[in-house]
Parts: structure tokens; sequence; C-alpha cells
């Protein structure tokens, strides 16, 4: 009998090794303050922070760099030992470029730029395929604010962006980080398939508080096939002095993946 335990105890402690172990991804997007010396004077500040909460990813949206003057995204991706890719449709010749800054400590596996096309001034999205543990997932970066706002040209914006993920993505789990000009319930018919994470447009109807053109502002998104257990937190930095309130950065997602697709699958044209 004793023996025959022992063999049951070594047949559970191999099906618990080999249960696959479940992938969770900490997604954070930020908007740092204006470079100069609010930026100087906070950076130490907002790294610590950014080291404690230690996401996976970190989006900076609205990146102003200078010449001669260390991007502000990139300084902390430096600072956590974290890779920084600048994403901007400005000519690498201009004097002050802005885009977007995608931050990671994972291995980036591919990465590519296109742009949206809304109105005259037209905006740069990235993607990165990122390796998590023994599965693999897109990020697309994208700051989806037309400098006209209107209708139109947020449509625009959301077919180049839905166009270029379809050619890109591979069937593999993808989340949209950005800044979103258009109300939650546009955004979802724009990208469907897709969720915020910062609020469930779902729980809005009826509520009379919200107006139908409120912006929905910075989010992640997330495909809902591909993800689940999804929880967010706002990203506060600690006032300095006990009298100030704590300063908005932005906001952290956490999300668990449900869909891990076979490694043949994704290499296949």
């Amino acid at each position: 009998m004793l023996r025959w335990g022992c063999f049951g105890l070594l047949v559970l402690s191999f099906a618990v090794m080999a249960e696959p172990v479940v992938p969770v991804i900490k997604v954070a997007n930020l908007r740092l303050p204006d470079s100069g010396e609010t930026w100087t004077s906070q950076r130490d500040r907002i790294a610590t922070l950014m080291e404690t909460l230690r996401p996976d990813v970190i989006v900076v949206q609205d990146v102003r760099q200078l010449a001669n003057t260390p991007n502000p995204a990139c300084w902390l991706g430096s600072r956590l030992k974290y890779s920084c890719d600048f994403i901007s449709a400005d000519r690498p010749s201009q004097p002050i470029r802005r885009g977007n800054a995608v931050l990671t400590r994972l291995s980036a596996q591919q990465d590519g730029i296109t742009l949206l096309h809304g109105d005259s001034a037209p905006t740069a999205a990235g993607m990165q395929r990122l390796q998590l543990q023994q599965a693999q997932l897109n990020i697309y970066a994208a700051s989806m604010c037309p400098r006209d706002n209107s209708a139109v040209s947020r449509g625009h914006q959301a077919a180049d962006l839905r166009s270029w993920m379809d050619a890109t993505a591979d069937g593999l789990p993808s989340l949209i980080i950005g800044d979103f000009a258009a109300p939650t319930e546009e955004l979802v018919r724009q990208l469907p398939g897709y969720q915020p994470a910062r609020r469930n447009p779902s729980t809005r109807h009826g509520d009379a508080r919200l107006s139908a053109d409120t912006q929905h502002g910075m989010d992640v998104l997330y495909q809902v096939r591909s993800f689940a257990d999804i929880t967010q937190q706002a990203i506060q930095l600690p006032a300095s002095d006990a009298q100030s309130p704590p300063e908005p950065l932005g906001m952290m997602a956490t999300l668990r993946m449900t869909r891990i697709p076979e490694a043949a699958a994704v290499d296949q044209p």
C-alpha cells in the first residue's frame, strides 16, 4: 500500500510539472511631464515608481524629442534597463520630433512602423512582437487623436490600423496601447474584437452622466479571444509634499493570455 501511495504522489507531481504556465503580462501606458525643469525634477521619482510597478511593457504617449537633448522616454528606459523604440512620423532632421515610445524588458522578435492617415498630419504607429515565456504576442502602439478630431478622420486612422494589424498579426494574441480621441463606443465599433481595459463600454449604457462625445483617452485594448482576468490600476506619482495631490501619469493593465498558438502555425505564411 505504501508503494502504491508513493507511486500516486509521483504521478501527481509529474502532472503538476507538465501543466503549462499561463503567461501574464503587465502593460503601462504613460504620459511623462514635459521636458524641461519639470521633467528633470521628477524623473528620478518616476523611475523609482516604475521600478516598483515593474511592467513588462511601457508605452509613453506624446514624447517630444529635441535636438541635442536626451529623449525622456528613452532616458527612462535606460534607467530601467528596458529597450526603447521611438516611433515618429517626423523626419529625423527635424529639430523637434513628436511621437510615442515603446519600452520593454521582454525580447522583441520583430518590429515595424506604419502611418495612420486621418487628416493633413499623419501619425506613426508601431508594432513589436514580444516573447513572453513560451508564448509570443503583438504589441501595437498608436496615438489616434487627429488634429481636427472629426469622426471621419478618426475612422480613417482606425481603418489604417486595422489593415496593418490584419497584415502583420499572424494570428497571434494582440494588444493595442494608445491614446484615443474617439468616444468609447465608437472606438469599440472601429476595432471589433477588442475591448478597453480601463473601462468596459457595456457598463456605460444608461449612465446619463457620460456624454456621447467624451474622448476615451489612454488605455490598453485587448483581444477578447486571447486575454482574460483583466485588471487595471491608475499610475500616480506621489506628491513631494503633504499639501499637493498626486500627479496622474497613466494606467497599467495586467492581463492573462488564454490563447497560445502553436509555433508551427505562427511560422506559416
